[in-house]
């Protein structure tokens, strides 16, 4: 099993090769006609009709002659063009083409990511910095639109990245990549660690994260400890800062950020990276600008101050009471949340007082038991027993 599983399951290593040819075809196909279309809208429709074939999910007849275990086309067709050198090459010829079309990077990214990231040579050792650049965006589009929808469409692109690129235990491949290259590629995987982990794998991501600043080359086969941490953190800082807007995706990265609270991890980082992630978590507690974070938002963001900054508590809380205090508005949100806080922990400490009532109960009820059992027998075996001078019947 692999140190890190991100993915919900493993994916084959191969699949019916017949479909992968025939689906490899015609997106060819379509995307030549894209080329060869001379209004711009034409492109634009046919390459939106490109990407929506292949992020669509596959029906039961499609899983039976695929393989079972992918869940859409893209992950039949990625294989297909890391294996198929000659379809690859026909691929990338026509999205350099396309470059100026706004579903070509997305597109590009989800069916040559393996291509571009297994093979040093692809592409070409001259442009292969630029296919690189185009990859990541794409990449970081199609997970951003994860994040915003709430869903989880693009996890196996993102966990083919994660576990055989960047955390893969042979970093070969990630040494392997231009400098800057590198450094996109580790700032790509950082920044949605909260979205596509859960807490243990986040964690463990963490702890074991790169450097982009120490190679395989360069530091004889050593990552410093606590660079790569304090990297990854610093780039989900600047997602929450810049790209994640909305109420689930706030809540998903400040409740795994919170995992980090009582941590190695935290004191790993560098004091300019806990600055940064204190303030931008404080901007999230505000009500008002610049975030506008709904109230939920609000909330979590004070619970993940209290557990990753624990000194500045009260502090904290005075502000806000000053801040609430000078802004009327929000007084009667204020009295709701008081009012909610305080019911919940009445209701909370009477179920508590209720079950230690009824366990107290039970342990005084079993010795009374045990009392009147003997008793009940006796009579029982008086009004068995013969009476004194009646004879015993044979």
């Amino acid at each position: 099993m692999k140190a890190f599983s991100f993915s919900s399951q493993s994916r084959p290593t191969s699949a019916a090769a017949a479909v992968q040819t025939r689906l490899a075809a015609e997106v060819l196909r379509k995307l030549r006609l894209a080329t060869e279309a001379e209004e711009k809208d034409d492109r634009d429709v046919i390459c939106g009709e490109v990407f929506a074939d292949v992020t669509g999910e596959l029906n039961g007849a499609a899983r039976e002659s695929t393989g079972a275990l992918y869940r859409r086309w893209y992950e039949v067709l990625a294989p297909h063009f890391c294996r198929c050198e000659p379809a690859s090459a026909a691929l990338l010829a026509a999205c350099r083409e396309l470059w100026g079309q706004p579903f070509t990077a997305p597109t590009y990214a989800l069916l040559l990511h393996q291509w571009l990231l297994v093979h040093p040579e692809a592409g070409g050792a001259d442009q292969r910095l630029k296919h690189l650049n185009v990859l990541f965006s794409g990449a970081r589009q199609l997970f951003i639109g994860d994040v915003e929808t709430g869903r989880t469409a693009f996890q196996p692109l993102y966990a083919f990245v994660a576990e055989n690129v960047v955390l893969s235990t042979d970093r070969q491949r990630l040494d392997a990549l231009p400098a800057t290259g590198r450094e996109s590629i580790l700032a790509l995987v950082a920044a949605f660690l909260p979205y596509y982990c859960n807490r243990e794998n986040f964690l463990a991501a963490l702890a074991a994260f790169p450097s982009p600043l120490h190679t395989l080359q360069a530091a004889g086969g050593v990552h410093v400890a606590g660079e790569g941490a304090d990297f990854a953190v610093d780039r989900i800082t600047d997602v929450l800062s810049k790209e994640v807007k909305t109420e689930a995706g706030l809540l998903r990265y400040l409740s795994m950020l919170m995992a980090l609270g009582g941590r190695r991890h935290l004191a790993l980082l560098s004091t300019a990276t806990r600055v940064r992630l204190q303030g931008e978590i404080y901007l999230l507690t505000q009500p008002g600008g610049p975030r506008y974070a709904p109230r939920r938002v609000n909330r979590l963001a004070f619970e993940a101050l209290d557990a990753l900054f624990p000194a500045g508590r009260r502090t904290r809380r005075l502000i806000n009471l000053a801040f609430r205090f000078f802004h009327p508005q929000e007084w009667p949100w204020f009295w709701y949340d008081a009012c909610s806080r305080s019911a919940a922990a009445a209701a909370g400490w009477l179920l508590a007082a209720w079950a230690a009532l009824l366990a107290a109960c039970a342990r005084l009820w079993r010795p009374l038991q045990r009392l009147q059992l003997p008793a009940r027998l006796q009579r029982g075996g008086a009004r068995r027993r013969p009476g004194v001078g009646q004879p015993v019947r044979g």
